[in-house]
């Protein structure tokens, strides 16, 4: 770790307090002209750092940066996270991973301040600008079987609910398969998209995008405004950086669950934020529109409903969605 990394990673683990030259110097083996130097260049990079003589240095209580250092200081993983890159711009995380970082290790993370082609679901682009939201791309090599690609994004939805309600301070809710929700307004993207190698049909990698909206975005269409949530209008808006160490850290134990073979553990969590159980739905089909009742959730996630004719069927993901 660089310097200045490590001069911000003991700034943020001791946010609040103050640390000076000399302790940080003594705690990371390096001079005091070298710790002074970092300080210079982080508050070059735009970190609020304040200083005082015989007090020494600390991280300003309304400093909102986003760099790997910071993040990683709040992580608690083994491994997600704990290989990150930060950047200002790009075009979309999940585009970029797929494009440029397949290779590197299980549980690398990407992050964004802004997007300028983030991608949805059914190819929706949408741009996203600085501080309106978080933008974060988790690569894993996973030793599953394509018929449970789906628990990973059930995990991706519970991670980012509970970061919410750690970091916010309100609980949301899911609707199936992977909108978190609150008052109905969509708070979350997640985007989970899988590399397979042709000959065997095995998973070589995953890519879990998750995009979470701190405020609203000025560039919505009328039409997303309608559906569309951000944090500020429903709690507190989080730090940026205790935001996606939260959402790492619930993603890693969540995802620990399913691939230790606990996926009834991670359905309960996930069930017991599901929006639209016993309620009555619109599912939109390739054959069409139907209405139906939502009756719960079978042992792969998929969402059981029963239909106008008394039957009851399961929705498989990425097939039909729903309306409440």
């Amino acid at each position: 770790m660089a310097v200045k990394d490590a001069v911000l990673h003991a700034l943020e683990e001791a946010r609040g307090t103050r640390l000076s030259g000399g302790r940080l110097a003594e705690q990371l083996g390096v001079s005091r002209a070298a710790v002074h130097k970092a300080i210079g260049v982080l508050r070059s990079e735009g970190l609020s750092i304040d200083g005082i003589t015989g007090e020494g240095y600390r991280l300003a209580p309304d400093d909102d940066s986003l760099t790997a250092a910071g993040v990683q200081a709040l992580l608690d993983t083994q491994t997600i996270g704990r290989e990150l890159l930060v950047f200002p711009t790009l075009s979309s995380t999940n585009t970029v991973m797929k494009e440029q970082y397949l290779n590197r290790p299980h549980g690398f993370v990407l992050l964004a301040e802004s997007q300028t082609a983030g991608r949805g679901r059914l190819g929706r682009s949408f741009s996203s600008p600085p501080h309106t939201g978080i933008y974060q791309t988790i690569l894993l090599h996973p030793t599953l079987p394509v018929s449970q690609i789906q628990f990973v994004t059930i995990a991706a939805a519970v991670a980012a609910a509970e970061a919410i309600e750690q970091t916010a301070g309100f609980s949301p809710q899911i609707k199936w398969v992977n909108d978190v929700l609150m008052e109905g307004r969509k708070l979350c993207g997640i985007l989970t998209e899988a590399s397979i190698e042709g000959e065997t049909g095995a998973i070589t990698s995953l890519c879990v995008g998750i995009g979470i909206n701190l405020r609203p975005n000025p560039v919505w269409p009328e039409e997303v405004r309608a559906v569309a949530g951000a944090l500020s209008e429903f709690g507190c808006v989080p730090r940026r950086a205790v935001l996606s160490a939260a959402l790492l850290s619930h993603f890693e134990h969540a995802y620990a669950l399913l691939i230790s073979g606990q996926q009834d553990a991670l359905l309960a969590r996930y069930r017991s934020r599901l929006c639209c159980l016993d309620k009555s739905i619109t599912v939109i089909s390739p054959a069409g529109r139907y209405s139906a009742v939502c009756t719960g959730l079978d042992d792969n996630g998929h969402l059981l409903i029963r239909t106008a004719d008394g039957q009851t069927h399961p929705l498989s993901t990425g097939e039909i969605s729903i309306r409440l």
